[in-house]
């Protein structure tokens, strides 16, 4: 099984969380994640352990415990073709036209963009450069 430890601090090393959930059982796998560009951890990793058994009572005893000065989450991790799309969950960000068009064309999102803007404002009721507090009010 999986899980997930995140807060973790960012002196923690793959060594430390070895031996803090080898008291629970065997562990195949440790992995604090390090940031590429700084080397530095990005504060999370991942533990194997074979035994789902000691995976879970590791899971619930570890969970909101401090370690190393920091509260630790611990929680089972989920592969990644079990996560949910943003486009599949209904969710729609402002960038969804870009991933919508297919190639990322940006003439067309620009567009997009452009057109939403014009829904949402008439050119009557634009504040072209007036300082005072409001729009203007054309007649």
């Amino acid at each position: 099984m999986n899980l997930f430890v995140a807060r973790l601090n960012s002196c923690t090393t793959t060594k430390d969380l070895q031996k803090l959930f080898e008291h629970y059982g065997g562990v195949n796998i440790v992995k604090v994640i390090i940031d590429k560009k700084t080397g530095r951890s990005k504060c999370y990793g991942f533990v194997e352990m074979p035994d789902n058994h000691e995976a879970h009572e590791a899971l619930k005893e570890l969970d909101n415990t401090s370690f190393n000065g920091n509260i630790i989450s611990v929680k089972e991790s989920m592969p990644i073709n079990y996560r949910v799309s943003t486009m599949e969950s209904g969710y729609r960000n402002r960038n969804s036209a870009i991933h919508s068009s297919g190639n990322g064309d940006l003439k067309e999102f620009n567009n997009a963009i452009w057109q939403s803007k014009c829904q949402r404002e008439p050119s009557s009721h634009r504040n072209y450069g007036y300082r005072g507090g409001g729009y203007r009010k054309f007649q």
